[in-house]
């Protein structure tokens, strides 16, 4: 309860300070940027880089991925463009097949062993 309110103050104070989040348009965001010398491309990548390795320790303890960091690396993946590397290839193919997976699993309320005939099934109907 302390920390809440102590987060409220903060963002109160930091609201008073430089604005709200609607007071600051995309645009001025991206000149202030550019007026710090930081690119933006760059920056992408980097965030990019950062939330992937976060959903892979995630997938790592066979947990799921939340649904805001899985939302976040979609929208970074648009921004950040071609894949570099054969690793970065097969992490991405690794996500998509777990994505399909999580999906059966969760239409049909199946354990991971029927999911994976699911998803077996599923690939030999789109390569027909």
């Amino acid at each position: 309860m302390k920390n809440k309110s102590r987060n409220e103050r903060l963002n109160q104070l930091s609201d008073a300070l430089f604005g709200g989040p609607g007071d600051y348009t995309a645009a001025e965001a991206a000149d202030d940027l550019e007026a710090a010398g930081v690119d933006r491309e760059s920056l992408y990548l980097r965030m990019y880089d950062g939330l992937c390795m976060l959903a892979r320790e995630y997938r790592l303890r066979q947990g799921e991925v939340p649904p805001r960091l899985e939302k976040a690396l979609e929208d970074l993946r648009k921004r950040v463009g071609a894949v570099r590397t054969k690793e970065e290839v097969d992490n991405r193919a690794d996500s998509t097949i777990s994505k399909t997976a999580r999906s059966c699993q969760r239409a049909a309320g199946l354990h991971a062993c029927c999911a994976l005939a699911c998803f077996q099934c599923f690939v030999s109907e789109q390569n027909v």
